[in-house]
């Protein structure tokens, strides 16, 4: 085994129980995958979520658009909620491990030109 694949193992050995995984395989979808920590309390939490995130989505696109009492005096909520999904979506500690493969395959492109 080359020095660098040894290394990559050791680092992955090492940093393997430091993460929370994001992703986990889909259950019933071969191949896919869902993600851990993304929930909802409901159905009319996952409407008031899309919701949020169509109207997000909305402004961006128009910063014009037109506003009444109701989104005036949701804003702040909408924008809560696309943070609070964002959050939940981000790896946990994954990025170490990511760190680890990438540098891995920086020593191996050096390696190959080397030879």
């Amino acid at each position: 085994m080359k020095p660098n694949e040894e290394k990559l193992i050791k680092d992955l050995r090492q940093h393997s129980n430091d993460h929370t995984p994001t992703l986990d395989p889909h259950p019933y979808f071969k191949g896919k995958f869902q993600p851990t920590f993304f929930y909802l309390d409901g159905h009319a939490d996952l409407l008031l979520t899309v919701r949020a995130l169509i109207y997000l989505s909305m402004r961006a696109i128009n910063p014009d658009l037109g506003s009444d009492d109701v989104i005036d005096r949701n804003e702040e909520e909408f924008i809560h909620q696309a943070m609070t999904i964002a959050n939940r979506l981000m790896p946990v500690g994954e990025e170490a491990l990511m760190d680890h493969l990438n540098l891995f395959y920086r020593e191996e492109k050096k390696d190959q030109k080397e030879e």
